[in-house]
């Protein structure tokens, strides 16, 4: 009997043991999220009857399979926000992921309409208002503090769209960009550089800084264009 009663103490205590196991494992796990992100891209037109640069911010709201639902505008510049929003619909993006397991996300796409400026005269970078608009939820897009335009290379008569994936780190420094599309020569180069001084503050995810990436475009106005 004796016996009998060790071994039933001992079976319960082991099962307490690997209930408290699951439990705790249960309770240490958060999930790995991972946001959305840029397929491909195509070109933005720039509005001929525009007489200014600026800076647009749209959010693309995405289903598990990484169709667009809806676009936000976060930070508006008429009519230039019309241009960005009309290109968007045939773009195509990543959705999300949360355990590997595809999710509804948001990306961030930030436009830099920029005007002929070989000299790069009277063009100097921007600092922005935190946006009041976009996203809702547990998933915030890195939120850009100061944009740049880009200068066009003295030599070049190009015109046309650099689009770019910007990975923002849960620090808020820009670890790498890549470019999606648009391989004009001259151009690349230009954009690049300028996307390399932006700054941001991080994206969160439940309120805890998390690494995301963000769009970056720029469109280039053409020669004719002049300085605006």
């Amino acid at each position: 009997m004796r016996r009998g009663r060790v071994a039933y103490a001992a079976g319960m205590l082991a099962a307490g043991c690997l209930m408290a196991g699951v439990w705790v494992r249960g309770q240490g796990t958060s999930g790995k999220y991972h946001a959305a992100g840029l397929a491909m891209a195509g070109d933005i037109a720039y509005p001929m009857n525009s007489q200014a640069p600026g800076f647009v911010t749209l959010d693309v709201r995405l289903s598990a399979s990484g169709t667009a639902q809806n676009v936000t505008v976060v930070r508006d510049v008429a009519p230039l926000t019309a241009a960005a929003q009309g290109a968007l619909t045939s773009w195509q993006f990543t959705p999300a992921t949360f355990d590997g397991q595809a999710v509804a996300g948001v990306m961030r796409v930030n436009v830099a309409f920029n005007p002929y400026n070989p000299s790069g005269v009277g063009l100097p970078g921007e600092s922005l208002q935190a946006a009041s608009a976009g996203s809702s939820g547990d998933f915030q897009p890195a939120q850009v503090l100061k944009a740049n335009y880009a200068t066009y290379p003295p030599t070049t008569v190009a015109s046309g769209t650099i689009v770019m994936q910007v990975h923002v780190g849960s620090d808020g420094k820009i670890h790498r960009v890549s470019v999606v599309s648009g391989r004009i020569g001259g151009l690349v180069g230009a954009a690049t550089k300028a996307a390399k001084a932006w700054s941001f503050s991080p994206a969160t995810y439940k309120g805890q800084a998390v690494g995301s990436d963000v769009v970056v475009a720029y469109v280039f106005a053409a020669p004719q264009a002049g300085t605006r």
